[in-house]
């Protein structure tokens, strides 16, 4: 998208905990949401905090300007970074735009501590509910719903999220829906057949293997994912797992490859973009048992899609149903429930013709849905209707 030659350049301070080249879905969407501003003409700052490090850093990635607070560490996955609210006080002062990204609580606490009075837009995304650190939220949740009632435009990632989200659901206002996509391309120049990725391929597993990729963490779904692989490595070691990334729970997936060298593959870190979408490519399905509804959308899920490759989900009433739905692009599972992951993989792996339909029907719903061109446009357009009207949000409850 060309910014138009009639628009005006607008400030936009864009607000997380992280940013590139730090890993995650709320990351991707980030970096996105930096794109397509850029792509409108505009002029972004991102502030988000130190992964690792007391002292603020002042970079340039991009042409973007990013201001990584100082942080003393984490806290229940929040940074511990008083910096970060001399910054945002600073920066909301110039800002035209604001738009923060939650989960994030010192962004909402900042709002209610001065950016209430700032004379900039705000725009909110929603990315998810807190479900685990039930104390946290407690101390969290009004600061985020003084901020989402009182947003300029408030955004989230799927239907099933603002219906069933127990923030957004309690909330009576207009909330937009933009989904999240891959940024445009990149699977096809993954699979290019060049050269070198064919050199590459050599040394990546035989085809024909299921595979899970992401973080190593108890909320994916790892510790049932494990035991239904160590299950079949027993009872049908003729279906072969390939496992990528990196995270708490890889020791029990490094102890099934040594003890199952044949049927389980473990390749221990994040890999690159090339390598990620080869090794899905030359996949049988796409392992995505997340367990909490705290997954709330699923990158993954269009990763694997974007490929043609059906996908085995669990069911949490959240954007992952929604993304790829049973039946149609996966096989929905009940989550923890170890039994129904093994049968989910079974039948998958005895009926190819089964395998195909679920892929070309998830590789289409992913060009129709969730496609970069569509979704951009529709942010580019909510963007500019925002900066360009004066009207403020009737606030309820």
């Amino acid at each position: 998208m060309a910014a138009s030659a009639t628009s005006s350049v607008k400030k936009v301070l864009l607000v997380y905990k992280h940013y590139a080249p730090d890993t995650g879905g709320i990351e991707t969407a980030v970096k996105q949401y930096v794109q397509w501003y850029q792509a409108m003409g505009h002029e972004v700052t991102v502030l988000c905090c130190a992964t690792s490090g007391s002292a603020t850093r002042h970079e340039r990635i991009d042409g973007v300007r990013v201001i990584r607070c100082g942080s003393w560490g984490h806290l229940k996955s929040v940074p511990l970074s008083p910096a970060f609210f001399w910054h945002y006080w600073r920066e909301t002062r110039t800002a035209d735009l604001v738009h923060v990204n939650l989960q994030f609580p010192w962004a909402s606490m900042g709002y209610w501590l001065f950016g209430r009075t700032r004379s900039c837009r705000w725009l909110v995304s929603y990315h998810m509910d807190v479900h685990r650190q039930k104390c946290l939220k407690r101390l969290t949740y009004p600061f985020d719903r003084y901020l989402l009632t009182r947003a300029d435009q408030v955004i989230t990632g799927s239907p099933k999220l603002r219906e069933h989200s127990e923030m957004l659901s309690a909330i009576e206002r207009d909330i937009a829906i933009l989904p999240y996509v891959l940024e445009g391309g990149c699977v096809e120049a993954a699979l290019a057949p060049t050269a070198p990725a064919r050199e590459a391929e050599q040394e990546l597993p035989a085809p024909g293997y299921f595979v899970f990729f992401g973080r190593l963490v108890e909320y994916k779904g790892t510790r049932p994912m494990a035991a239904a692989m160590r299950r079949l490595a027993v009872e049908a070691p003729g279906i072969r797992f390939v496992v990528f990334g990196r995270g708490p729970e890889q020791g029990a997936f490094d102890r099934l490859a040594t003890e199952f060298p044949e049927q389980v593959t473990v390749i221990p870190e994040f890999v690159s973009e090339h390598c990620k979408y080869q090794l899905i490519a030359r996949s049988a399905a796409v392992l995505f048992p997340s367990v909490y509804p705290s997954e709330a959308f699923g990158i993954a899920q269009l990763e694997a899609m974007a490929c043609a490759k059906p996908i085995i989900n669990c069911w949490l009433n959240s954007g992952v149903n929604w993304v790829a739905p049973d039946k149609e692009c996966a096989i929905t599972v009940v989550p923890h429930d170890v039994e129904a992951l093994v049968a989910a993989i079974q039948k998958l792996d005895s009926d190819p013709e089964y395998r195909r339909l679920l892929g070309d029907a998830a590789r289409e719903r992913f060009l129709k849905q969730f496609s970069e061109p569509v979704v951009a446009e529709h942010f580019q357009h909510l963007v500019s209707r925002l900066l360009g009207s004066n009207s403020q949000v009737t606030c309820v409850g």
